[in-house]
């Protein structure tokens, strides 16, 4: 696992680390169905839906990415597990969210997450590959 959960002001938080930002952005999902289920392997992929996102800059690419998330759970009911990204550009995604629809009895919700902010966020290189930031308000 290349996240890791911390607690934030009544919010949850989330750091990640990866390569390069594909991998951010990859994490930034699997952590999304651990934060909302519980347990992220308790999430299938065999669905797919195709997303188009663009932003000023990777760590407003990474809070749409996870305002996506959000808006695909609770207006489709779909809950994401994984990422196949096509092309990525520091502001720009284009991708398949892999998972599968919502089941309350198989996925029970442990954190009902209402958004993603930008306070706090970021996705920037580093020494050694990638690392980002989420802030989920809870």
């Amino acid at each position: 696992m290349a996240y890791r959960f911390f607690d934030h002001t009544g919010d949850f938080g989330a750091d990640f680390e990866g390569a390069d930002q594909a991998a951010i952005l990859r994490e930034a999902v699997r952590a999304f169905a651990e934060l909302l289920t519980g347990e992220q392997a308790s999430v299938g992929s065999g669905r797919a839906l195709a997303i188009e996102l663009e932003a000023s800059d990777p760590a407003a690419l990474l809070v749409a990415l996870g305002n996506e998330l959000v808006y695909r759970f609770e207006a489709e009911a779909f809950l994401a597990a994984d990422l196949d990204v096509q092309e990525v550009a520091p502001g720009f995604l284009r991708a398949l969210l892999r998972g599968e629809p919502y089941d309350p009895a198989r996925h029970p919700i442990a954190r009902p997450v209402k958004a993603v902010t930008h306070h706090q966020a970021a996705c920037a290189a580093a020494e050694h590959g990638w690392r980002g930031r989420l802030i989920f308000d809870l």
